[in-house]
């Protein structure tokens, strides 16, 4: 079956495409560093990243080391003006110019090695595992 478009519906069809896979995009570049934890004794993460914020106990039953990162975004912008100049006669925005993105890390343990990762949140500082990073 041959399904033909109207020629004026073609830039549509298209735009919608390239919104949607905006939606679909990668994962963060943190995700991999962190799976590169896998597999990692236990003893090597804590010399990399110290010790835990603090440990659970996972749904599985095994004990999950939770460590925790804010990363603080600043975008606001030093300007020097004259100060007898009027910058501008409407209000401030509203918008906070200065944002904390919270992130909490997730290494489940078993028998002193980790065995899965996960992360909540954005803006994770995530440190390399030596030699095993995607980026090393």
């Amino acid at each position: 079956m041959l399904i033909s478009l109207n020629p004026r519906a073609v830039p549509l069809v298209v735009i919608g495409c390239l919104l949607l896979g905006g939606c679909l995009s990668a994962r963060p570049w943190y995700e991999k560093e962190l799976k590169a934890w896998e597999g990692a004794p236990v003893s090597e993460l804590e010399n990399s990243w110290g010790p835990p914020r603090r440990t659970i106990i996972g749904k599985s039953g095994r004990p999950v080391m939770v460590y925790e990162s804010t990363l603080i975004r600043d975008e606001r912008q030093e300007v020097k003006r004259d100060p007898n100049q009027l910058i501008s006669d409407r209000p401030p925005s509203a918008r906070p110019q200065v944002d904390e993105l919270d992130c909490s890390m997730y290494f489940e343990v078993d028998n002193d090695v980790v065995v899965a990762v996960r992360y909540e949140g954005a803006g994770c500082t995530v440190i390399p595992r030596p030699g095993k990073s995607p980026g090393s």
